[in-house]
């Protein structure tokens, strides 16, 4: 029989398929559904199973219930809905400096934070933040991409020297992870950062030798407290150690951050032979502390004699 569908406790609609709808469709046939069947009319649809015109190739014609239709729709929209987001995400650090000071308190003017990737002695930063150091400021990295990073904060004083970092935190409480399109936040300690002691040699009298003409396979530095009778770092260098461009000095490895510079007043240094005897006399250095951060910087000339400073 010709005519329009009927709407009534079991409605149904006449396709000649079922297709998943868009959106868009869905949203424009439940318009329809709330303005016709809710509200009491319903517009003809423009063709019936028997007026419909079919091409040869058509399929058979189908009734299918209203309600599938508004089930696969609405299972269609769910899933569009709930489709993961995609995109940068984001990190906002918080920061206490020692024992919640003020930056006026430890003389700090700004902040920098590095997100770096790859091994602790060959780092690549990826990200950087700079601003001023404030109170309850936040630093904020926004358009990461997502992965898991290390995170680096220092503070500088008015002279440019870091001397508060977060580097006395151990790597697993440092790693930060970015999600997709998520804002991820973490917390930082910063505290007093060990002074740096680097070391300038020359071989030879007048720096005309090398090590194996004056017998000396290494050299063995061991840092003091002011006073000199409380030891606080001891570790050796290879007497062909490079400068590494660093204007001919070398840094002394300090990985358990034991050169507080607000303590380190004397070091000696003392060449050894390759079988670890001494080699003349020590070269003994005092002076006052320098401070967090900053460096002490050392030069020596070294023979078979000794080790003598320059």
């Amino acid at each position: 029989m010709g005519g329009n569908p009927i709407v009534g406790a079991d409605p149904t609609i006449e396709v000649d398929k079922i297709t998943l709808p868009s959106r868009q469709t869905f949203f424009q046939f439940a318009s329809g559904l709330r303005r016709g069947y809710l509200g009491g009319e319903v517009s003809p649809m423009p063709y019936t199973s028997s007026s419909r015109p079919h091409s040869p190739l058509s399929s058979p014609t189908k009734f299918v219930p209203l309600a599938a239709v508004l089930g696969v729709g609405l299972a269609a929209s769910s899933l569009l809905g709930c489709a993961p987001d995609k995109g940068p995400g984001s990190l906002v650090v918080s920061y206490v400096l020692g024992n919640s000071k003020t930056c006026a308190e430890l003389g700090i003017e700004d902040m920098r934070a590095e997100l770096v990737q790859g091994p602790a002695d060959n780092t690549t930063v990826v990200y950087s933040e700079d601003l001023p150091c404030a109170a309850d400021s936040d630093i904020i990295f926004e358009g990461l991409e997502p992965g898991i990073y290390s995170l680096v904060v220092e503070g500088y004083d008015s002279n440019g020297v870091a001397t508060l970092d977060n580097l006395g935190e151990p790597a697993s409480a440092r790693a930060v992870e970015i999600f997709e399109a998520a804002e991820t936040s973490t917390d930082v300690s910063l505290t007093a950062r060990p002074a740096k002691l680097e070391i300038a040699w020359r071989l030879g009298v007048g720096g005309f030798g090398n090590c194996g003409s004056e017998g000396i396979d290494r050299l063995r530095i061991t840092a003091y407290q002011v006073g000199g009778s409380t030891e606080l770092l001891q570790t050796e260098l290879d007497c062909e150690l490079t400068s590494d461009g660093n204007n001919g000095y070398r840094t002394v490895p300090d990985p358990e951050r034991a050169l507080n510079g607000a303590l380190l007043g004397e070091v000696g240094i003392q060449p050894l032979s390759a079988s670890g005897s001494p080699v003349g006399t020590a070269a003994k250095f005092t002076f006052m502390p320098v401070g967090a951060g900053y460096p002490v910087r050392l030069n020596i000339e070294c023979s078979a004699a000794g080790c003598y400073e320059q």
